[in-house]
């Protein structure tokens, strides 16, 4: 009989990486995600890996930013606006996109 332990999915890293921590130190303050880094760090940490993947960072915001499975509570305002910034900074539509840099 297998291990139980071994048929249940890992519990998801919800601490910040130290990557997270630099692709964070790359942004203007203004624009800092910092309150997901407090509430979502698991989340700030898939951002930040896929950072430089222009194609996997677009399909990762927009499931994020686009509820696709109805009745969920979605995110708090300020963390969503600090998505909405980040979508904004990776498609160069915001003034200081060309300060953040990949890492």
């Amino acid at each position: 009989m297998r291990d139980p332990k071994w048929s249940r999915r890992a519990e998801p890293l919800n601490d910040v990486l130290p990557a997270t921590f630099r692709w964070v130190d790359g942004f203007p303050d203004a624009v800092r995600p910092v309150a997901l880094l407090q509430h979502f760090p698991r989340i700030a940490n898939v951002l930040a890996r896929t950072w430089a993947d222009s194609a996997r960072l677009h399909r990762q915001l927009e499931s994020l930013l686009v509820d696709h499975r109805r009745g969920r509570q979605g995110f708090p305002p300020e963390v969503y606006n600090e998505l909405l910034t980040l979508r904004e900074l990776a498609e160069g539509r915001y003034p200081a996109a060309g300060a953040v840099s990949g890492d």
